[in-house]
């Protein structure tokens, strides 16, 4: 095979990138600091598919020319009619710019010339050498460069490739009469004006009889029809003027050596600094981490070593965890200065055992909650903990898929994380050097040493105490549960009209849309079924019976399957409870998550739900006590955006929805009905999530306009609210960011994008990211007090759980009155407002009827 060059047209690319995505529907790509990236992106991958697939022996990517070019000089209006480019693409430019640098690819580029002539220019003399030429290009205008040495390739077709015959079947000329068709038909990206009235069509007749522009305008008498004959007629110079701007120059005086544009490896360094820069983490991965060439002294823990230890210098400790699903411990991790580090392994040696326990000597982890209840197995009652780099990350990021010790390796060390306890304390040291000055620059301390560092604590301690629940009740559960399903399946095969597979997408979607005939969705790309999601099937319930059966045969099967028969599989056999795992990175918003099992999630509006929450038992002879927050997020509301109406009820402990409903629909609060309470509740709680009036229409059942009018009364009457929701979102515009009361913050890269879906929900999660994170920062402060009460008065008392805005306990008899007093008392004064907070307390034996 010939040598071959491939001469990149890089503008061209650039801009489909950018405008392609936009298209899509696709949300914008943003950095944490709201840089674009999107284009960055796919100019990368376009390349490296390129090299990857194609091999180029010489490769260079063209680039526009600052100044005007001499088609500018000659026509002015050439190329007028294109858009400014926007800023945020312009940003890129230069990184696409380092990018090349990176990958070593040659940039080129000449004043006064456009790249298409550099291009052409670089073809031909590469031709005349006896080189094969591919220019990679999604721009026609480049194919009239097409002949025996040169093809185009367009990555944006798929890889459509284009020699001689490709062209002719494509533009219906030879790629010789290229720019006449346009000269002809004119082009409206690059403002050419071509022939008045002479579209594609007359355009390629006339050059298929004649054979050139030149010749159709000498010999126009012979056309036939008027207009054609009269546009080449009284247009001639304009005509001349479309050849020449159409026309790509192959003989500008431009210099280049071939061997300057041999192809190269990339210069890994530099390129894993711009992936690290914006954030291509997965691009990142593919390369792999760097070699770590430092010098490491690792080796196993000698009595000799805990002497040699600088006194309460800060110790990383790192748990190499066992094998999944059991609770073995084979290796602990020390390190106290970069690259020196070592393991050990349980049984622990007292002096150990004493450092660790060592509340005034330092200690730093990666999820401290997790490393102390690792060690609190193997009787280590371990302290001194102060520096968490997995809580560093989330303050810094509140990216939950950013912060195992294994992602911040790769994305902040630039490392592969072995299996080794001591690298991997190794890591924490050196993580927890940048990260924790990170969190001082940017002002996060005071949220972690009175927030996150003590709740580590109390979430240990839940985990530890984990909650009882009954296998019997939830047996029970189980066999009602198999008799709906059995139930819903029949009635669903009968209104089919035939046995299926309820699980299978594709096998409910053939019986759905194509045997019952119902309104299909959009169908999603090729070989894809047609979409069963519940959104979809939630919309066609109303009108069709057999879709809202299948949605109650998947609610039930998912609550039999998640909670109903796993749950009992999860109890401890040691301790015969439930222990979930918490994780305090686990929501953007600051918010629990918890997992194996997941608790959060329980649904509590279906009937089958709240009895799942009866299997939740506490010990004999003692109650659950159930602490819930009341409309905390709306109270928020009331207090960030200080409206008056909005604060005057909530101080007033009038109902919110009763009185909301009269201001909305100018009645007086005893005339509020059921139903105009719950429309009200439904703009109320939907204010806070950024709520469409299409979105209520559809909640309420009522008509767009009538919800649009409830969303306006509302605003009118709630001044404040609007002035806040417009401020906020005003000022995540200029900072990137949201902000809790407490100062956690939350990026929100989309706020600017200019796909007006990915924008939208960015507003919407701009307004209600401080309400809902602020309510998680409440509820963690009572936690830690309420822990430290308990602690402090010696209760028997345990805190259980936490699920959002709701706390549950154990208390023995003696102690629930003071329990429930106290509870309420610090979840109540937790924090001074506007407006008072209220929780709602009562206790039962067992979770759903202590509420």
């Amino acid at each position: 095979m010939a040598r071959r060059l491939f001469l990149i047209d890089s503008f061209g690319f650039i801009f489909r990138a950018y405008h392609a995505r936009a298209r899509s529907g696709a949300p914008p790509m943003r950095t944490g600091t709201g840089l674009s990236t999107e284009a960055v992106y796919i100019f990368n991958n376009m390349v490296r598919k390129l090299q990857k697939s194609f091999h180029p022996d010489w490769i260079a990517a063209i680039f526009e020319s600052e100044g005007p070019t001499l088609r500018e000089q000659e026509f002015k209006e050439y190329k007028a009619t294109r858009a400014e480019t926007p800023p945020d693409l312009l940003d890129q430019i230069p990184l696409i710019r380092r990018l090349l640098d990176a990958l070593r690819i040659p940039v080129l580029d000449y004043r006064g010339y456009e790249a298409d002539d550099v291009i052409g220019t670089m073809s031909r003399r590469a031709a005349e050498q006896g080189i094969e030429v591919v220019v990679v290009s999604s721009d026609k205008d480049m194919l009239q460069l097409v002949d025996e040495r040169v093809s185009m390739l367009n990555p944006a077709k798929d890889d459509a490739w284009y020699d001689p015959d490709k062209v002719r079947e494509f533009m219906g000329v030879r790629p010789d009469q290229v720019a006449d068709l346009l000269a002809l038909k004119g082009d409206s990206v690059d403002n050419i004006p071509g022939a008045p009235g002479i579209g594609d069509k007359g355009a390629k007749d006339l050059i298929e009889r004649f054979g050139s522009v030149e010749a159709a305008l000498e010999r126009a008498s012979e056309v036939e029809r008027k207009a054609y004959r009269e546009s080449l007629r009284d247009h001639r110079e304009q005509i001349l003027l479309s050849k020449k701007l159409a026309t790509i120059s192959c003989d500008v005086p431009i210099e280049y050596s071939l061997d300057e544009l041999a192809a190269r490896e990339p210069d890994l360094d530099s390129l894993k600094q711009i992936y690290k820069e914006l954030e291509f983490h997965s691009l990142l991965r593919e390369l792999g981490p760097s070699e770590d060439t430092r010098t490491k002294d690792y080796g196993p823990l000698e009595a000799a070593d805990l002497d040699v230890i600088p006194r309460h210098a800060p110790l990383a400790v790192a748990i190499h965890p066992g094998e999944p699903g059991t609770l073995d411990l084979p290796g602990l991790g020390l390190a106290w200065k970069p690259g020196m580090a070592r393991a050990a392994a349980p049984p622990f040696s007292e002096p150990l055992r004493a450092l660790l326990e060592d509340a005034a000597w330092p200690k730093i982890a990666c999820d401290i909650k997790a490393t102390e209840l690792a060690l609190e197995r193997y009787g280590v009652h371990s302290r001194g903990f102060a520096d968490d780099v997995m809580l560093y990350a989330f303050l810094l990021d509140a990216d939950p898929g950013a912060c195992s010790l294994e992602d911040m390796a790769q994305r902040r060390l630039d490392l592969k994380l072995g299996a080794s306890p001591e690298q991997q304390a190794d890591c924490v040291l050196e993580l927890n050097e940048q990260l924790r000055a990170a969190v001082d620059a940017r002002g996060l301390r005071s949220l972690y040493e009175t927030m996150e560092l003590p709740f580590t604590g109390v979430l240990a301690r839940m985990e530890s105490t984990g909650i009882l629940v009954d296998p019997a009740e939830l047996g029970r559960l189980s066999g009602l549960m198999q008799e709906g399903i059995e139930r819903l399946t029949a009635e669903v095969y009968e209104l089919a009209g035939k046995p299926f597979n309820l699980n299978s997408p594709q096998q409910l979607g053939k019986v759905l849309f194509e045997d019952l005939g119902l309104p299909a969705p959009v169908r999603y790309g090729k070989g894809k079924t047609i979409s069963t999601a519940a959104g979809i099937l939630e919309d066609l319930a109303p009108d069709y019976p057999i879709v809202a059966k299948v949605l109650e045969y998947r609610q039930l099967a998912k609550l039999k399957g998640t909670y109903v028969d796993a749950l009992p599989t999860l109890i401890d056999p040691g301790t015969g409870r439930l222990h979930t795992t918490f994780n305090q990175a686990g929501s953007a918003t600051g918010r629990l998550s918890s997992s194996n099992p997941n608790l959060q999630n329980i649904p509590i509006r279906s009937e089958l739900g709240r009895e799942i929450r009866a299997a939740f038992v506490p010990r004999p002879g003692w109650k659950l006590v159930v602490a819930d927050y009341s409309q905390i997020e709306l109270r928020l509301l009331a207090h960030f955006s200080g409206d008056p109406v909005l604060v005057e009820s909530f101080v007033h402990g009038e109902d919110i929805h009763t009185r909301t409903a009269a201001e909305v629909f100018g009645i007086a609060p005893l005339m509020v009905t059921a139903e105009l309470r719950r429309n009200a509740k439904a703009v109320n709680f939907g204010i806070v999530y950024g709520i469409s009036g299409f979105g209520l229409a559809a909640q309420l059942g009522i008509p767009r306009a009538e919800a649009e009018k409830y969303i306006k009364s509302y605003f009118q009457r709630y001044a404040g609210v609007k002035r806040f929701i417009d401020s906020t979102i005003a000022e995540v515009r200029r900072t990137g960011v949201t902000r809790t009361l407490f100062g956690r913050e939350r990026p929100i890269p989309d706020i600017n994008s200019r796909n007006p879906n990915a924008r939208g929900f960015a507003e919407r999660t701009a307004v209600n990211s401080p309400l809902q994170g602020t309510a998680a920062d409440l509820i963690k402060l009572a936690m830690i007090r309420i822990d430290q009460r308990l602690t402090q008065e010696g209760a028997a008392s345990r805190m259980l759980l936490q699920v959002h805005d709701e706390l549950l306990f154990e208390s023995p008899p003696e102690e629930l009155d003071a329990l429930t007093q106290m509870v309420k008392r610090e979840m109540e004064q937790v924090h001074a407002l506007k407006v008072p907070l209220v929780a709602d307390v009562g206790a039962g034996d067992n979770w759903r009827d202590a509420k």
